[in-house]
């Protein structure tokens, strides 16, 4: 009876506390202005939890060794479940009326004791003998501790099961000794990154297919200008902070981290887990208010985000780090008019003047181009807008795709039109944080969209195509239009079989864009029609959805610092770097910033032979030649 009433009172005090400490850390959820889990598509979400979770799909895929060894751990404890269940079972029937477990399933068990043995020790010499960079400074004793319990958890099973007869005193203080362990896991479990045990399986679920985006402002609030204080936190973000498992995976595929920029995407959740325990209310300040703790997240490291997603991309909790934190927090500090870098003053201030694009270039340049091009005025009678975009609008290379895309469409007997005027999409203000600026240039092109009758959108800037499919999609005015908008490499691959196409083989790598790759999914497309004009497609070691940015995005084409030399070189060299080691002479990529960068490293590595050309040029050069006048 003794037994009995120990184990109860023992069981429900670490059960008691457990759920004291999860709901204190999850207490916002509740209070939360931002209702933001969704619940769309449920049966997929379900299968992304099944292998993410049962399967470890993504956790092996991104550190092989080191997540087979944590899968070794996660999968001996899904075996270890129904053991767990048998033991508390010996506790409430009464110890003395334990019997030997001969059964097939004690087999299984130990096997797997064993092999969560290999896992768990494995992990530990990685962690605090290794100790990877990634992981941080400071060993987690909490680790240690949660390693020890576990280790304890699987030597008190096997002797339990193969050494000590049972019931027998040794047995039953072995029992003890399991479950001591056992309920121990209740007691450090929840002040711990280990957290991520109970938290990981939801926020997966939560998360988006794609790199998170900007949430809209809440209507019904006047004072939401972004996230500015703790309070500003949606659900997401709260399950995200408590859910990090500090495994360093996203600083170690952050581009600007890699080249030595003090931005940390890692740092910044556990910075925004840190404050939100502590109650603090600023999030984002200098490094200065940081320092003091007056704030919890740098400026500076806000501001070096290239919002490519890779950071998103290798979590293996579904922490959405960029659209939903870093530009949220960038959007705060904006509006609060509490930013300190010239160069996003100064894009800032010539996106607001005339002609309104962060490039600072006359929209006579455009119209020239057009004319020159006669490329046809958007009428409202046709199917296809084409979408210039500020690229292919003022940047020559770009101007090159537009006419390839004529080309094409042309030959593919496609009606289409350009507006004879356009107003930047506000991408580059909404990256960099100006919600207004944003507001105010979308508005116009929204107008002049309905104006128009525009019902599909083609554009070869896949930002653009981001902005008009989701962040555009978060005004009413825009939504209710119907508009179908599509990046050009997938209306090209739609478009093939009306294609009079020559094959002529030829070697190549592609530079997957981040905003087409991970921002909106589409890698597969590029390389159908890569396939169909006759190319071997050499793949660099990042390419697909594990692409490696070019170093333009999130606005830093017009903000970063060009006369800083950071440790690790630019991250544009770092692309070429692996362009080179391809060994081939020719890139091809689907964006009008990806070129720019490209090139500026193709020249500073003495590699002017290498070519930089869009997916278009290259389809454009295998169609028949044009008439003349046409």
């Amino acid at each position: 009876m003794l037994t009995r009433i120990v184990l109860l009172l023992a069981t429900v005090a670490g059960v008691a506390y457990f759920l004291k400490i999860v709901s204190t850390r999850l207490g916002g959820l509740r209070a939360a202005k931002e209702r933001n889990l969704p619940f769309d598509n449920i049966p997929k979400r379900l299968w992304v939890v099944f292998c993410e979770v049962m399967l470890q799909t993504r956790v092996v895929r991104e550190r092989p060794l080191a997540g087979i060894l944590h899968a070794l751990v996660m999968w001996g404890f899904f075996a270890f479940a129904w053991v767990s269940i048998q033991h508390f079972r010996h506790g409430f029937a009464g110890l003395d009326h334990a019997a030997p477990d001969a059964s097939l399933y004690g087999w299984f068990a130990a096997l797997w004791a064993a092999a969560v043995l290999v896992g768990i020790l494995g992990l530990s010499y990685r962690r605090f003998v290794v100790r990877p960079k990634t992981l941080g400074e400071h060993v987690s004793k909490t680790s240690g501790v949660v390693a020890a319990l576990i280790v304890v958890l699987m030597v008190s099973y096997l002797a339990g099961w193969s050494w000590l007869d049972a019931p027998g005193a040794a047995w039953k203080v072995n029992w003890w000794v399991h479950t001591a362990a056992l309920l121990g896991m209740l007691w450090v479990i929840p002040r711990s990154k280990h957290l991520h045990l109970v938290l990981g399986p939801v926020a997966i679920f939560f998360r988006a297919d794609i790199t998170s985006s900007v949430r809209a402002l809440r209507e019904d609030d006047d004072d939401d200008f972004g996230m500015l204080a703790f309070s500003d936190l949606s659900q997401k973000d709260i399950l995200d902070v408590n859910s990090c498992v500090e495994c360093g995976r996203c600083a170690d595929n952050c581009p600007a981290n890699i080249v030595g920029g003090t931005l940390n995407p890692k740092e910044i959740v556990l910075q925004m887990q840190r404050g939100l325990l502590a109650g603090g209310e600023a999030i984002a300040g200098t490094a200065g208010e940081v320092e003091a703790g007056r704030a919890w997240v740098s400026e500076a490291d806000l501001f070096q985000c290239l919002s490519c997603g890779a950071c998103e991309q290798v979590c293996p909790l579904g922490i959405e780090h960029v659209g939903m934190k870093i530009l949220d927090l960038r959007r705060g500090l904006v509006s609060e008019g509490r930013t300190h870098n010239d160069n996003l003053t100064g894009m800032f201030t010539t996106m607001e003047r005339s002609p309104h694009n962060a490039w600072g270039i006359s929209q006579d340049i455009r119209r020239k181009f057009v004319e020159a091009e006669e490329l046809p005025v958007f009428d409202g009678e046709q199917e296809w807008l084409l979408w210039l975009g500020c690229g292919c609008s003022y940047d020559p290379h770009g101007q090159r795709v537009a006419r390839s895309m004529k080309r094409i469409l042309n030959a593919a007997g496609v009606s289409w039109g350009v507006l004879k005027r356009e107003t930047c999409c506000g991408e580059p203000a909404r990256r960099a944080g100006n919600e207004y600026l944003y507001m105010e240039l979308s508005q116009k092109v929204v107008e002049a969209f309905g104006s128009s009758s525009v019902k599909k959108i083609v554009t070869a800037d896949p930002h653009c195509t981001r902005m008009f499919d989701l962040d555009y999609r978060q005004d009413e005015s825009f939504a209710e239009l119907g508009i179908e908008v599509v990046h050009h490499t997938e209306l090209l691959d739609r478009l093939l079989p009306a294609l009079d196409l020559t094959p002529s083989l030829e070697r190549l790598t592609l530079h997957d864009p981040c905003y087409l790759a991970r921002g909106r999914g589409v890698t597969e497309q590029p390389r159908a029609v890569l396939r169909a004009i006759g190319a071997d497609v050499a793949e660099m070691k990042h390419h697909g959805k594990q692409t490696f940015c070019c170093g333009a995005g999130g606005a830093q084409l017009y903000i970063a610092d060009d006369k800083e030399e950071l440790p690790g070189g630019r991250v544009n060299h770092k692309r070429f770097a692996e362009v080179e080691a391809v060994g081939v002479d020719t890139v091809a990529t689907a964006c009008p910033y990806c070129p720019i960068m490209l090139k500026d490293a193709a020249n500073q590595a003495g590699r002017e032979d290498v070519k930089v050309v869009d997916v278009a040029e290259l389809v454009a050069a295998r169609l028949p030649e044009e008439s003349p006048g046409g």
